[in-house]
């Protein structure tokens, strides 16, 4: 059985340390806390003369000369709402993602079609093997860079 009797005179246990030790003060009322009485002057800093949000530094898109003017239709409404879940923002994303998309796709069907139906071009591309070669070339150091650093990607 352990008991606190059992223990030997001179061992140093949780026990004879709080006999030992004298209580910590108590912490102050809410009155005295928000009164500053009981503590040194000065002990928080000065709350801050800022509000905390940033809606400060909001601007009227109606008021300021730089937005609305000259801009396309439906831009303020991007200036000033910034949720996902208002329909008009996920159109405007969606859109504009696949329109690059579109552009990325049309790129590369004009160079498809250029070294396909070209008959000079595919001649000489296919007389010339290392043109053919230096492709595969590009694209192996293009895809390592791309998979390896994440600068670039």
């Amino acid at each position: 059985q352990l008991s606190v009797n059992n223990k030997p005179p001179n061992s140093e246990g949780q026990g004879e340390k709080k006999d030992n030790a004298t209580a910590p003060p108590a912490p102050p009322t809410y009155e005295e806390a928000t009164a500053g009485e009981g503590m040194k002057s000065g002990a928080y800093p000065p709350p801050p003369s800022v509000p905390l949000h940033p809606s400060w530094a909001y601007v009227d898109p109606s008021t300021s000369p730089s937005y609305g003017s000259g801009g396309y239709p439906g831009d303020t409404e991007m200036l000033t709402t910034f949720s996902w879940d208002d329909r008009n923002v996920r159109r405007v994303f969606v859109r504009k993602v696949y329109a690059i998309l579109m552009v990325q796709l049309l790129v590369t069907v004009v160079i498809v079609a250029f070294f396909t139906f070209c008959e000079p071009v595919k001649g000489y591309i296919q007389t010339h093997s290392a043109w053919y070669w230096a492709s595969y070339a590009v694209f192996f150091v293009t895809y390592l860079i791309l998979a390896c650093c994440s600068g670039p990607r």
